[in-house]
């Protein structure tokens, strides 16, 4: 599916309604167990954890410790918050990329929503470094028109053209494997900005809706399948 402006339109009233509903409801329970068990065994590679707009490690807790538990050592990004890509976590980020890959060889980067354009961005600028991303409901194409209310003007007040510089970068096509994930019930985001159809990358749809997207049973098993492929050789 290729990606087009019209697609930039953003969730309607009723999926974004729903989102609310899903946030202030109680979680659902995931079977841990079940997927765990269900999972192929990692081969202890390192996974980068990058949480959403508004969020920090807290918010990938689980997904790290489901992965922990399949084999993989992971590991959040440790610069709190998520306020988007001001030169502060986008310097911390390429650091703690760095710091991760000298001591652990090509690191795997999972990115929700907004972190997924902080995976492409790491993997755009440093692919030796990088052994496959996974964003996951994350707007990689126009993102200041795919959210559902208008972020622009306050990303252009907060970090000036922080995001219109991310967005082109992280709209073409990848160096390194990509799987995209999407979800057609996100009220958050446009489900098309999420899907890479280039070459070196693959979508795949979810359910759910976005605020639960790293407490989602779908998403723990497409990482668990993804993230033990082998590590694709440079320029292929």
């Amino acid at each position: 599916m290729a990606f087009t402006t019209h697609d930039t339109q953003r969730p309607s009233m009723h999926l974004t309604a729903a989102e609310a509903m899903a946030l202030v409801m109680p979680s659902p329970r995931l079977p841990i167990a079940d997927l765990v068990a269900a999972a192929p065994r990692g081969d202890g590679h390192a996974v980068l954890a990058l949480p959403g707009l508004g969020r920090g490690d807290p918010f990938t807790a689980t997904v790290r410790s489901f992965l922990t538990s399949i084999g993989y050592n992971p590991f959040g990004w440790e610069l709190g918050v998520n306020f988007g890509p001001t030169e502060h976590l986008i310097a911390g980020a390429t650091e703690r990329l760095i710091a991760l890959s000298d001591r652990h060889g090509p690191v795997s980067i999972v990115g929700f929503s907004m972190g997924g354009l902080f995976a492409r961005l790491l993997a755009a600028r440093m692919p030796d470094r990088v052994r496959r991303i996974v964003t996951v409901c994350s707007p990689i194409h126009d993102p200041g028109r795919s959210f559902w209310l208008p972020i622009e003007p306050v990303f252009h007040l907060l970090a000036g053209d922080d995001l219109a510089r991310m967005a082109e970068e992280v709209r073409h096509p990848m160096p390194v494997p990509c799987t995209a994930l999407y979800s057609r019930e996100d009220g958050l985001v446009s489900w098309a900005a999420c899907i890479d159809d280039s070459p070196t990358a693959e979508a795949i749809e979810i359910a759910g809706p976005h605020v639960l997207i790293a407490q989602n049973a779908q998403v723990m098993t497409i990482l668990g399948e993804t993230l033990a492929r082998p590590p694709v050789p440079n320029g292929d």
